[in-house]
């Protein structure tokens, strides 16, 4: 009892003390809100949620029940919500995989026509509607700080749309490779493969629409046409 409750306080206490960074320097390379990986929480939420319902179960239940209640909450509830996506994540994340061919093509023609990577990440987020124009700031302030693009861009926080971006960004600085032409492959590639996966949702959309119809209709076609007809054979055959 006595070391569950220390360990359920312990965690709610370092989950309740802020981190010692800077929170100016924090505020500049920090990843947005709206610029975060999709989710229900943050890892602080999740966390203080899964302590305070393993704090609950051992209080309501008590002794070695409680215990090993409280160590599952601590270790299932973390795992299920952080594979939970909100509403508003999902869309998040539906804008960020639509821009994210339209902000490597923008890369691609501002770099062509001139620009540097930093100059062009600076037009491309005033151009570009939210949320990827919010998650363009971080980057840029990251160059500004001395770093090069793709290490500025990972700093900041990778958005998984945009992970074939800065692979471009990193193959031209590294090898002296055209950027604007790379970006203009990958928003080539991105396109295809966000069509592929919309014929691939389409498809599936079928499948999953039978399931009500073999969880419902089958059953009570069952109940209600074959079950009668066999219980009155058999009944007619016992009675004879």
């Amino acid at each position: 009892m006595i070391l569950v409750v220390a360990a359920l306080a312990a965690a709610s206490a370092w989950l309740l003390v802020p981190a010692s960074a800077d929170p100016r320097l924090r505020s500049l390379l920090q990843r947005p809100e709206s610029a975060r990986a999709p989710g229900v929480m943050s890892r602080r939420s999740v966390l203080m949620s899964a302590a305070v319902a393993a704090a609950g179960a051992y209080l309501l239940l008590g002794g070695v029940v409680g215990a090993v209640a409280a160590l599952g909450c601590l270790l299932v509830i973390p795992r299920v919500l952080t594979r939970l996506e909100s509403r508003s994540a999902r869309d998040r994340r539906e804008h960020w995989e639509r821009q994210a061919p339209v902000l490597a093509d923008l890369l691609a023609a501002l770099l062509a026509s001139g620009a540097t990577v930093r100059d062009a990440l600076e037009a491309a987020g005033a151009a570009i509607p939210e949320p990827t124009a919010q998650a363009l700031r971080p980057i840029v302030a990251a160059i500004d700080l001395g770093a090069d693009p793709a290490s500025a861009w990972r700093t900041a926080g990778v958005i998984p749309a945009h992970l074939s971006i800065v692979d471009a960004l990193a193959r031209a600085h590294e090898s002296g490779a055209p950027a604007a032409a790379l970006l203009a492959r990958a928003a080539d590639d991105m396109r295809r493969d966000r069509r592929r996966s919309i014929e691939v949702a389409a498809r599936s959309a079928g499948v999953r629409a039978v399931a009500p119809l073999a969880a419902c209709f089958l059953p009570a076609f069952l109940l209600l046409g074959v079950v009668p007809v066999v219980a009155s054979l058999a009944s007619g055959l016992l009675g004879s």
